[in-house]
């Protein structure tokens, strides 16, 4: 069952979830949303992957996201992932009486796992990413810039705001204007994450619109032991277009890093 709470971090509100798993001794499984997600977003997967694998999961909607306190500001600042990963993240975790966790992080959030894993190893068992970034591509440009006109036309605007509310506009505008700032054309973290011990595994969807395989690539060359997962006729967001083959890979992934 689906528990809601709300956790004070930076006097800011969060709006965490858990779902509680069978294995209540097990480490236990955090999930960090993409540049414009949210708890609403994953939608029944915390459950999902709660029952496949035993084990607690926790999701929340991080600062200027769905429910929880809106963003003071919003201009394009390419460090978000850093701070996230540096400050917020450990804070939500100690708030939540989390020493150790694996992680499961969606485009977005997979930066952040992997810097996260990378400035604490000691509290990172394991770590999967989902259409994660490492570098600036220009598919991924692309598929913002088009997500931006999308957006200024409305129906992609009004999608969104189903789920942030108050916190659409600065939310979007934060996501899309640092992707396509001309100063963020050199953000790289190839480097920064060589430093990640945890085991890894990388997924990617083979269409996905927004990467290309070669941020796989460039992961598995920074991480030591990494491996990847290709999900065939699939896009951003595997483990809802391409569930079952996500989740079992999920299972037989953490059952051994944690082990």
């Amino acid at each position: 069952m689906r528990e809601e709470q709300t956790l004070s971090v930076l006097g800011q509100t969060l709006y965490t979830v858990c779902v509680k798993g069978d294995n209540p001794g097990a480490v236990p499984i955090v999930l960090l949303h993409e540049g414009l997600g949210c708890v609403g977003m994953w939608h029944d997967f915390p459950e999902v992957l709660s029952r496949a694998t035993g084990r607690t999961v926790w999701a929340w909607d991080r600062w200027g996201y769905g429910k929880s306190s809106p963003l003071t500001e919003w201009e394009a600042n390419s460090q978000y992932p850093a701070f996230e990963a540096e400050t917020m993240l450990p804070l939500v975790l100690d708030a939540l009486g989390l020493d150790q966790a694996l992680f499961f992080g969606h485009s977005d959030g997979g930066t952040i796992a992997l810097l996260f894993g990378a400035m604490f190893p000691h509290r990172t068992t394991g770590i999967v990413v989902e259409a994660c970034h490492v570098y600036v591509d220009e598919l991924t440009i692309d598929g913002i810039a088009d997500a931006d006109s999308y957006f200024a036309e409305g129906t992609f605007r009004e999608k969104l705001a189903r789920h942030h509310g108050d916190n659409t506009e600065k939310a979007f505008r934060r996501w899309a204007d640092t992707w396509l700032s001309p100063s963020h054309r050199t953000w790289d973290i190839t480097e920064a994450i060589s430093a990640v011990a945890a085991p890894t595994l990388v997924i990617q969807g083979e269409h996905d619109q927004y990467g290309t395989w070669g941020q796989v690539e460039a992961i598995c060359r920074s991480v030591a032991g990494a491996t990847a997962l290709k999900v065939s006729d699939c896009r951003h967001v595997a483990h809802h277009e391409k569930r079952d083959e996500v989740v079992a890979a999920l299972v037989d992934f953490y059952d051994r890093a944690a082990s």
